[in-house]
């Protein structure tokens, strides 16, 4: 444990939470929990006090860390901007602490703090006893100009009660202000003669170590306003099953008046994460409850997966989580409530209260970890602009402490699979590199004695499976898609020896043959032989850390890793191919070994020809899951076929990304068919509307559709490749019009890189560089102007229908004549 608590304890007192942590939670509902539940009221969250006094001016420093989330509050006023702290770690092994300084928060003289503690990652629902189920716990250290003057241990106040009377991530929270506000009892004076005396903890096991990654914020240039309002005051029959609302009104804006009996939908025309920021007004002691959710029913139809009557809220894709709020009323005037202790996935908040209320003003707050987005991508065309838009909602949504597979239903797990497939896509709209530093520091935390990662990071109370194909290799890719974006040396240095680990206990446990084979492509329409990704995902592991190891200056040990590449790809050839030929002819088995590079030559290009076939034969449209989609435009271009890639780009029907669009998306969906107009809802034991996975074609649409791409690590140098829309009015499938103009713009730590293309009237091509690039000029004419200086192609290099133009830092204006 780190110095600075060396002198203080972790403390908690007894507290009965609302469910039996011992009862499995995820995907199955509890005879209390389903969806049309209200959370319950519980008896409040346990809460530490203390009073210390400071005898002169100076720098006021706290430290603190939690088993649970906390909240902190100092004379009156609540301390710092960030929400969730101090993060989902694996208890087992790690808290993180915060420090801040409260200087502007004490006084001389007298001074009282208040933390209030929930069960969160630590003992929530999301975990369950994995980490031991034990009572949340806070422990903290108050230090006036160089000399602790606090810490926590057995003389703190303790005991359970205030505002919020029950909070769960999933299940969200009951806050009655009739309850003494957390910021009066934080104030010197308060009377807590009832309160008990704080026990020590001593089932802590783990380090305390400082915070890490960017912290978990409300994001106040995102929050969304309401776009459209719908009151209704009861169902009303339409033949279907359940019939359909009656509406009343449709208010364009607030203030407005709520009646007992109505019901108020706000519809932000938006998926998102965080919560609702309500301003109301109404008696004291009047219960509002708040409902999230990320669709409506469309029919009332139980055939088309409605849960409820047309216009309602359809909420039975979040499985056991309630994700719901009630409020108490305080009755003096007017009140704001936001949430502390959970968050949301939603694009619908619902109001109802018992009595009137007067709602004067609302705000969705968007909340996740403040990773600063730092790429840009646009277009000629408005639904791959709303793809783009659709996967950046998803990023920030699901980049909350950990990269959640979805936000909204009882999972919101650091599922690996996904994080891996999206990271480049991540990287080029927001500078995530501390947020994977703190991840792959929760990797190595996860990982087992023997070396192996588990599915989800951090491990939970469920899915704790290890060596999954495609999914677990993230313990490999991240650092180093880490390393090609940002030269981050330092992550490689400081997770090597756990990626070694990894790697041996795989050749121990399975030979040559890679991770156990559960997942494949995952939710791939033409699954691919599962055993099959596994050898190819060992094999590319291993060239990762040959790469790996080179760069850290590991010769002796790129050597070895050499060795076992030679293994492992015979193994490869010796299972899946026969006679030089892959045996599997799924698209996924053509994308990933003509991405991971398992066959070369004339045999490549001939894969790349058949892969632009089969997706032809298949209606222009991909079969792919998970890993598949993530590889497959980039590939498409690796091998030239750019017009296919902006065939499936473009696609409407299918599966496709606009497909979603056309049904209403606006975030990446787990499925393509999550809803459709034609059926309706799918699958609903697994259907989320905010899965940022597939979002991961953006990649391509920054490295080649805009051709932003880093020519040494970190962007040290770049590589400028626009792949330009060239299909001919033959080659365009019906409804589809080629793509006229691109333009993106990335922040590198080497300064902004600009790339922009128009190519209705001639062919102009823009950029910016902060360092030396490589640019290649597609070629469409005989001459050019660079800058407005006329120069002929036969002045350069020729590669693949392009001009290779060595460019020093600058601006550049080319066109074509």
């Amino acid at each position: 444990m780190e110095k600075i608590f060396d002198n203080a304890k972790f403390i908690y007192t007894e507290f009965d939470n609302y469910f039996d942590p011992k009862e499995k939670a995820w995907g199955a509902p509890r005879p209390r929990l389903y969806q049309h539940t209200e959370i319950a009221e519980g008896s409040g969250l346990p809460m530490f006090a203390s009073n210390f006094e400071i005898g002169s001016d100076g720098k006021t420093e706290l430290f603190f860390s939690a088993l649970g989330i906390v909240d902190i509050y100092i004379n009156g006023k609540r301390v710092g901007n960030d929400e969730m702290k101090p993060g989902w770690t694996n208890y087992h092994k790690r808290a993180l602490y915060y420090n801040y300084d409260v200087s502007d928060f004490v006084g001389r003289g007298k001074n009282r703090i208040l933390a209030v503690v929930s069960s969160g990652w630590y003992s929530g629902r999301i975990v369950g006893d994995y980490y031991g189920g034990n009572n949340p716990a806070f422990i903290a250290n108050i230090i006036h100009n160089g000399e602790s003057i606090l810490t926590t241990n057995e003389n703190w106040e303790a005991t359970v009660g205030g505002s919020v009377r029950t909070a769960d991530i999933w299940d969200g929270e009951y806050y009655d202000a009739t309850q003494d506000s957390y910021a009066k009892i934080s104030t010197v004076g308060y009377d807590s003669a009832e309160w008990g005396k704080a026990e020590i903890c001593d089932y802590f096991n783990g380090v305390l170590t400082p915070f890490v990654g960017p912290t978990v914020q409300v994001r106040d240039e995102l929050s969304l306003r309401s776009k459209a309002m719908t009151v209704y005051d009861g169902i009303r029959y339409n033949g279907s099953n359940y019939g359909e609302i009656n509406i009343c009104a449709n208010p364009e804006s607030f203030p407005l008046t709520l009646k007992k009996g109505q019901i108020l939908i706000i519809d932000l025309e938006q998926e998102m994460v965080g919560w609702a920021k309500l301003t109301l007004k109404g008696a004291r002691g009047t219960t509002v409850n708040v409902h999230y959710a990320e669709f409506l029913n469309d029919s009332g139809e139980i055939s088309r997966g409605n849960d409820g009557a047309k216009g309602s809220l359809y909420t039975i894709n979040l499985r056991s989580a309630l994700a719901k709020e009630i409020y108490i009323l305080s009755g003096d005037g007017e009140e704001t409530y936001r949430p502390t202790f959970t968050f949301y996935g939603y694009r619908y908040v619902q109001i109802s209260a018992e009595n009137d209320i007067e709602i004067t003003d609302f705000i969705s707050e968007v909340v996740g970890s403040v990773t600063e987005e730092i790429g840009t991508v646009e277009t000629s065309n408005e639904l791959v602009n709303k793809l783009i838009s659709n996967t950046l909602w998803g990023q920030r949504g699901n980049y909350l402490s950990v990269p959640t597979d979805c936000p909204q239903r009882d999972e919101r797990y650091g599922w690996t699979g996904d994080a891996q497939a999206f990271s480049v896509t991540a990287a080029y709209n927001a500078n995530v590199r501390d947020f994977f530093r703190k991840w792959m520091q929760d990797a190595r935390d996860a990982q087992s004695d023997e070396g192996a990662y588990s599915e989800v990071i951090p491990r939970s109370g469920c899915c704790s499976a290890e060596n999954e194909a495609g999914w677990t290799d993230v313990g490999i890719i991240v650092p180093y898609n880490m390393y090609v974006m940002y030269n981050d040396i330092e992550l490689l240095n400081d997770h090597y020896d756990s990626m070694e680990k990894y790697i041996a206990q795989l050749i121990e446990k399975f030979g040559m043959a890679g991770a156990n084979a559960r997942f494949g492509d995952w939710l791939a329409y033409d699954q691919c032989d599962k055993t099959f990704i596994s050898s190819a995902y060992f094999v590319h592991d291993l060239d990762l850390m040959i790469k790996m190891s080179g760069v850290l200056g590991k010769n002796d040990r790129a050597e070895h890793y050499k060795e076992l590449r030679k293994q492992a790809y015979a193994y490869f050839v010796e299972n899946y191919m026969r006679d030089g030929k892959l045996i599997g002819q799924t698209q996924t088995d053509k994308i990933i070994v003509l991405a991971f590079d398992l066959v070369d030559g004339d045999y490549a290009k001939e894969l790349a020809d058949e892969l632009v076939e089969q997706i032809k034969t298949n209606g222009n449209r991909l079969s792919t899951g998970f890993l598949g989609t993530y590889n497959l435009c980039t590939t498409l271009s690796k091998y030239g076929k750019d017009k296919m890639a902006y065939t499936l780009l473009m696609q409407r029907n299918e599966p496709s990304w606009l497909y979603s669009i056309d049904q209403g998306a606006t975030t990446i969906w787990e499925r393509w068919n999550s809803y459709t107009k034609e059926n309706g809802f799918g699958d609903v034991g697994m259907n989320s509307f905010n899965h940022y996975a597939y979002g991961s074609v953006v990649e391509w649409m920054y490295r080649y559709m805009a051709g932003i791409e880093p020519g040494t690590p970190g962007f040290g140098t770049v590589i400028l490749q626009p792949r330009v829309d060239t299909r001919t009015a033959e080659e365009l499938p019906d409804g589809q019009k080629r793509m006229t103009y691109a333009k993106a713009s990335y922040k590198s730590g080497a300064g902004l890189i600009e790339s922009e293309w128009h190519s209705e009237n001639g062919f102009t091509y823009k950029c910016t560089v902060p360092v030396t690039a490589e640019l290649r000029l597609p070629i469409f004419g005989e001459k050019f102007t660079v800058n407005g200086v006329e120069h002929g192609f036969d002045e350069y290099e020729i590669k693949d229908g392009c001009a290779l133009i060595g460019l020093a830092p600058g601006e550049y204006v080319f066109e074509e004549k």
